[in-house]
């Protein structure tokens, strides 16, 4: 009668396979190191630029946790602050800072902090009920507070 468990150890290959395809994946680890800020030794030094006009306020990552949840022109849910039709989920997003707007409630969670982001090629705000890491009527450890939100 076979066993229905997986086996307990692993297939063995010629080192020759693994290490093809080790080094195919090479880029792929290169870029995820890169994109999350964990320096890799394949990663090249950066190359000298010519100054370019001021940047953007840096951005913190924030996760979203729940789904469907609306980008909005500002901390409000009111008439005037409409969707902007962008719906965020299941997503870490950049996260610029954090400020106080509408309370939003959504089953045990209530929150009255907003937090600014940039998502799917669109600035806006979301409620802190739907990022990870904060507690009830907090703001969002790691994301600056108001006098950050130009």
């Amino acid at each position: 009668m076979a066993s229905s468990r997986p086996p307990t150890t692993a297939p063995t290959r010629p080192r020759s396979a693994r290490r093809g395809r080790l080094a195919a994946c090479a880029p792929a680890a290169a870029l995820a190191g890169t994109l999350l800020g964990t320096p890799t030794a394949a990663a090249a030094p950066a190359a000298p630029s010519a100054p370019s006009a001021p940047s953007a306020p840096s951005a913190y990552e924030a996760y979203v946790w729940a789904t469907g949840v609306n980008l909005r022109p500002c901390p409000r849910v009111t008439d005037p602050c409409r969707p902007t039709g962008v719906r965020l989920g299941r997503e870490y997003v950049a996260a610029y800072c954090q400020a106080l707007g509408d309370r939003v409630v959504d089953g045990p969670y209530e929150n009255a902090y907003w937090v600014e982001v940039a998502a799917h090629g669109q600035v806006g705000w979301i409620s802190a009920v739907y990022v990870r890491g904060g507690a009830n009527n907090q703001p969002v450890p790691g994301v600056p507070g108001p006098d950050s939100c130009v």
